[in-house]
């Protein structure tokens, strides 16, 4: 009678979110459809239940690295490694969504610069490194990731950068970097790298636009802090 059980419910809940959306679901019953998907038979609540009680909250769940994950009993590695692939599809979609809008509407503010960039850090564990090229319109030309490093930081690579800007004919580069373990607040080595990057492209008549920095779903911008654009004025 017990796989009949599980099966059971499975159908009420897979149903339940046929007809309501993850919209009426509580946090661990998010985690136990999810769950679904890795654990092909036997009951998921416990697991998810228990995947709260170690991280305290969904999204505390879904920015774990897998190794923690697996510290939790019944996480195996494929179940990590689903949680890790389920949180990085959102990140994923939403930059989809802000490159699309991007080309309509111009990187011209610190507001649309952080928008276009926040969601492209989730499911991040790293610091990375993203630059945008934007055209004399302000809209993007290209668009890649410029650098990556371990939890705590990040090389900027300003040859790089500046040649890929001169490349991509590009009038403008925004550039932001995530602090996946802390806080949207750039340290006393960002601002320096960022104001050694800025007069580079200065030497080249191109402009920083901003560097964001961005953690958990928020971001930091130099510009509106005026820790950039000083030079060009």
């Amino acid at each position: 009678m017990e796989p009949n059980l599980h099966e059971n419910h499975r159908q009420r809940v897979w149903e339940k979110f046929r007809r309501f959306g993850l919209q009426v679901f509580a946090d661990h019953e998010v985690l136990e459809l999810l769950l679904f998907f890795a654990i092909r038979r036997g009951d998921t609540n416990p697991t998810a239940h228990a995947l709260l009680k170690r991280f305290g909250s969904l999204h505390a769940v879904l920015e774990a690295p897998p190794e923690e994950l697996q510290k939790v009993k019944g996480v195996g590695p494929h179940t990590a490694s689903l949680i890790k692939v389920a949180f990085a599809l959102v990140g994923r979609y939403q930059a989809d969504v802000a490159k699309m809008e991007a080309n309509g509407d111009k990187l011209n503010s610190s507001e649309r610069i952080g928008a276009f960039f926040v969601p492209q850090f989730m499911g991040e564990s790293e610091e990375v490194l993203i630059a945008a090229y934007v055209d004399g319109a302000g809209r993007v030309i290209k668009c890649e990731e410029a650098g990556r490093g371990g939890r705590a930081q990040v090389r900027v690579d300003c040859g790089k950068i500046c040649r890929n800007a001169l490349l991509s004919e590009a009038a403008g580069v925004a550039i932001a970097h995530n602090h996946p373990n802390g806080r949207a607040v750039p340290s006393h080595e960002d601002i320096e790298v960022t104001r050694m990057l800025e007069r580079y492209l200065n030497d080249m008549d191109i402009e920083l636009l901003d560097h964001c920095i961005v953690a958990r779903g928020k971001y930091y911008s130099m510009r509106k802090q005026m820790l950039i654009g000083q030079e060009r004025r």
